[in-house]
C-alpha cells in the first residue's frame, strides 16, 4: 500500500467459498511463519473449513530482510509506539484492504471476518475491531492492550481477551516493561482493555470468577447480546497458550498449556454472531 510492498500468508480450505476467515497478526518483531509456527493456525483451518489469513507488519528499513532484533516489523496499533506511529502507517487499511481482496477473489463469507493476533498484533486488532465494528464479527487478542479509547460499538463487537498473570512484557497490574530492543515504556494495565470495551459495547457491568484450573475470568453482563470476556491464566508469560516458547525464559516468562489459545478461540469464533454489515 502507498508504494509500499507487503507481504502475508494465506490458508485456504479445499472449498473456500462461504467459508469464515481467521485473520492472525504476528507481534513485535515478528513474521507471518512466526505467527504460524506459534499458533498453528492454518492446521486449524483445514480442520474447521476456514480461511486464514497471515499478514505481516512493517520494518524500520523496508530495504534489508526483517530481523527481531535489528529490523523488527511492528504495527501501528494506536499505541504511539515504534517507527510505524511516526510514518503513520495505516495498517487498519492495509489489513481490510487485504481483508476485502480475500473476500472478492474466494467467494469468503464477509459477515464472518474474525481477527486474533498476540502482542503488538493483539493491540492492533483491538483498534480495528473498534475503527470497523460493523466489518468484525469476533476479536481474540493475546497478550495485548486495547491503547484507544473506543467509541460506542455499534453493533458490539464479541471479545475475548487472553493474558497471562506472570507476563513481564504486559504485567497485570501495568508498569513500565523494559522491551527486548533496549528500552523502556509504560503499559496500562491488563484489565483496562476489558474495561474500555465493556463501555464501548453497552455492557452494564463486569463479574468475575476463578474456575479449578486456576483461570481467572472476567466476564461483561449485559452486552448487547455479544461474549465480552478476560481470561488471566496463572503462571503465564509473554508466550502464546499452548504454543512453543519462542524467545528466552528470561526474557518472555514461561508458557502455559492451561487455555489452549487456538483451540479456545477457534471455539469463540464459532459462537460468535454475524455483525450487521
Amino acid at each position: 500500500m502507498a508504494g509500499r510492498q507487503r507481504r502475508a500468508l494465506v490458508q485456504l480450505p479445499p472449498a473456500p467459498a462461504g467459508a469464515p476467515l481467521v485473520v492472525m497478526l504476528h507481534g513485535a518483531g515478528g513474521t507471518a511463519a512466526v505467527a504460524e509456527q506459534q499458533t498453528g493456525w492454518s492446521a486449524k483451518a483445514v480442520a474447521r473449513g476456514v480461511a486464514v489469513l497471515l499478514p505481516e507488519g512493517t520494518p524500520p528499513d523496508p530495504s534489508s530482510p526483517p530481523s527481531f532484533r535489528l529490523n523488527p516489523q511492528l504495527w501501528n496499533d494506536g499505541s504511539g509506539r515504534g517507527h510505524v506511529a511516526r510514518q503513520g502507517t495505516d495498517d487498519v487499511g492495509f489489513i481490510m484492504a487485504l481483508v476485502d481482496r480475500l473476500i472478492d477473489q474466494h467467494a469468503l463469507d464477509h459477515a464472518r471476518v474474525y481477527l486474533t493476533g498476540f502482542s503488538n498484533g493483539a493491540s492492533l486488532i483491538f483498534r480495528i475491531g473498534a475503527e470497523r465494528p460493523g466489518r468484525i464479527a469476533g476479536i481474540a487478542p493475546v497478550a495485548g492492550h486495547c491503547w484507544i479509547e473506543p467509541g460506542r460499538l455499534t453493533p458490539p463487537v464479541p471479545l475475548f481477551h487472553i493474558a497471562g498473570d506472570a507476563d513481564p512484557l504486559n504485567p497485570p497490574g501495568g508498569g513500565e516493561v523494559a522491551t527486548p530492543w533496549g528500552h523502556s515504556e509504560y503499559h496500562p494495565p491488563v484489565r483496562r482493555s476489558i474495561e474500555r470495551w465493556s463501555v464501548a459495547a453497552g455492557c452494564s457491568g463486569l463479574a468475575e470468577h476463578t474456575v479449578a484450573s486456576g483461570v481467572h475470568w472476567t466476564e461483561g453482563r449485559g452486552c448487547g447480546g455479544a461474549e465480552v470476556r478476560l481470561a488471566m491464566v496463572p503462571r503465564l508469560g509473554h508466550v502464546w497458550p499452548g504454543g512453543p516458547r519462542l524467545l528466552p525464559e528470561r526474557v518472555v516468562g514461561r508458557g502455559s498449556s492451561l487455555l489452549p489459545a487456538t483451540e479456545e478461540i477457534a471455539a469463540f469464533f464459532e459462537r460468535c454472531g454475524h455483525p450487521a454489515a
